[in-house]
């Protein structure tokens, strides 16, 4: 058998997760989205579960999808659909991160005293005072030809839940990959 709504609603789920990688760097705009882009991807699980039973699933898959419920990957994309969607609540918050030539320099802490400061950013997270966080920029080594450059960016994390701390995007990706690779097919195969 072949499960084409199952397909279909994870061809959809990763468009979803594209635009929300596509919107990491704004803040408004990731939180708006995320919403609706955590209920596609969650779907995606509802589409395998109830496709498969209309077709006819085999007593070995039926066992096999119950014994998903303790998986990591559907907990972590479940409890977050929840929340947002049952509760109102955020699952995801940003970290901001400071880099020097893609080598981090100061992630989200406090003043550390033993740094020499060439450089202060403040960070200003959802519903709290600006931080101020000093980092230093590393002399250029002998075989630079100039200053390092400074970038930043935003890594998006779990909150609560099965993935509490966990980078958002891979954890969400790591649910798609094995709703494509695993899960799909071993219905389809029963």
């Amino acid at each position: 058998m072949r499960l084409e709504k199952s397909r279909k609603a994870l061809a959809l789920a990763e468009k979803y997760l594209e635009i929300l990688e596509e919107l990491a760097d704004d803040q408004e705009e990731f939180q708006d989205s995320f919403v609706g882009a955590i209920a596609v991807i969650r779907r995606v699980g509802h589409a395998v579960e109830s496709e498969s039973k209309v077709l006819g699933r085999t007593s070995g898959f039926g066992q096999w999808w119950r014994g998903t419920a303790d998986d990591p990957r559907l907990k972590c994309v479940k409890g977050a659909r929840d929340l947002v969607l049952k509760e109102a609540g955020e699952a995801a918050q940003v970290q901001h991160e400071v880099l020097v030539s893609d080598a981090a320099m100061a992630r989200a802490t406090a003043y550390n005293p033993s740094v020499i400061t060439e450089s202060h950013i403040d960070v200003v997270r959802d519903g709290t005072a600006p931080a101020r966080y000093t980092f230093s920029v590393p002399s250029a080594s002998p075989t630079d030809s100039g200053a390092a450059d400074l970038t930043y960016r935003r890594t998006w994390v779990f909150t609560s839940g099965e993935c509490a701390g966990e980078e958002l995007i891979p954890a969400l990706r790591r649910f798609l990959d094995w709703m494509r690779d695993e899960a799909i097919p071993r219905a389809e195969a029963a």
